[in-house]
């Protein structure tokens, strides 16, 4: 599910000695030039390619939201200016609601990063005034963790069986994120020649086109029930996308390499006997999600989906699903559907029969609590 967006940047020459400029007059030199910069953002989605077609679940938008992305708010829009050499000397920071604003910046070459900033589980952080700048969402606390229904510390401190191994207890859980933006500029040169110009409504204009794109992935999981006979209703505990990267580098767009664990809600469609859930996350751990090649090479790993089903009877039980492949080959989001067979997994006290036939390459069946909040 990718979407795309527009930053049209419109740069307006000045005169510092409040001189009026008339065509067909064109300043040549940078000392007599002041710049200042308009922004208009324009947030369009696009979803993966025929996704609808493998959407089946029937989503309620008017109780679970959009199923895309949201259009932003207010932005942030981050300029390093160069001295002589070509190396950044300062960063300046502007943050602005809506889709436009205006500041100064002077003749000469300049980077610019810009993203949306309207969101309240994303953090954004520099190792230094000059540095890259990094999103991620914070760990959840221990303590929410262990007293929530989708779980494992707990459960192994008690010597159950968890079929899981300690790497992936271990791994932290993190806020989901939000829908997040960014498109970064590099080496954008600001001209002091109006000839470069286009005059517009008595003043001279300077046009830069630029995509937006998300830096945030929407992944979807419907689940068919197969032979449920209204056993399951639904899930107390939610779900959790394991594996997945910490966050990300907004400047050359790789995920890090840490991984956490992503929670989402479950609903249920009973119509159908299906569950669904979207999850957002910063992606595949360790590449750039656009470059096929960085997807290529991004580090091994695995990915689970750990499932939680409540029954009719008030019991319930963790799944924990397999679905590396599914998202190793959408590293920009997508669908991923699956298939239970509620006869391999029956309420405590029920008998099991039939046929696991999920699609996807392994899963196991846990009870009792589990370390993924909803």
């Amino acid at each position: 599910m990718k979407g795309r967006g527009l930053i049209l940047i419109v740069v307006t020459a000045l005169i510092m000695g409040g001189c009026r400029i008339e065509p067909p007059l064109f300043l040549r030199h940078a000392v007599a030039t002041e710049l200042q910069l308009e922004t208009k953002v324009d947030v369009q989605v696009m979803w993966q390619v025929n996704w609808e077609a493998a959407w089946k679940f029937g989503w309620d938008v008017s109780m679970y939201g959009p199923l895309g992305y949201r259009l932003p708010a207010s932005m942030r829009a981050h300029v390093y200016s160069h001295d002589a050499s070509g190396d950044a000397r300062s960063h300046s920071v502007y943050n602005f609601v809506g889709d436009y604003t205006t500041f100064d910046v002077f003749v000469g070459e300049h980077d610019f990063l810009f993203h949306n900033n309207d969101s309240e589980a994303v953090q954004f952080r520099s190792d230094g005034d000059l540095a890259d700048i990094h999103a991620f969402t914070r760990d959840i606390s221990s303590g929410l963790r262990s007293s929530s229904p989708v779980y494992t510390m707990a459960q192994k401190a008690r010597g159950a069986d968890t079929k899981a191994n300690d790497e992936e207890l271990n791994e932290p859980v993190s806020l989901q994120p939000d829908g997040l933006f960014s498109v970064f500029v590099r080496d954008y040169y600001i001209s002091d020649n109006l000839e470069d110009y286009v005059y517009e409504r008595g003043r001279y204009v300077l046009k830069m086109e630029h995509e937006l794109t998300p830096v945030t992935y929407i992944y979807l999981f419907q689940v068919t029930l197969l032979h449920n006979e209204g056993r399951v209703i639904g899930s107390s505990g939610g779900a959790a996308l394991t594996g997945m990267a910490g966050g990300a580098d907004l400047m050359d767009r790789m995920a890090w390499t840490s991984t956490v664990s992503v929670p989402m809600d479950v609903y249920m469609d009973k119509v159908q006997d299906m569950l669904g859930a979207k999850v957002f996350s910063f992606g595949i751990p360790g590449c750039n999600a656009y470059d096929p090649g960085s997807v290529a090479a991004a580090p091994a790993g695995k990915h689970y989906f750990v499932l939680n089903v409540t029954y009719v009877n008030g019991t319930y039980k963790n799944i924990r699903i397999d679905v590396t492949d599914e998202v190793r080959a959408l590293p920009l989001g997508g669908v991923i559907p699956l298939e239970l067979d509620v006869n391999d997994f029956p309420p405590e006290g029920g008998t099991g029969g039939g046929g696991f036939s999920a699609l996807v390459g392994d899963w196991n069946e846990e009870t009792g609590s589990t370390t993924i909040i909803n």
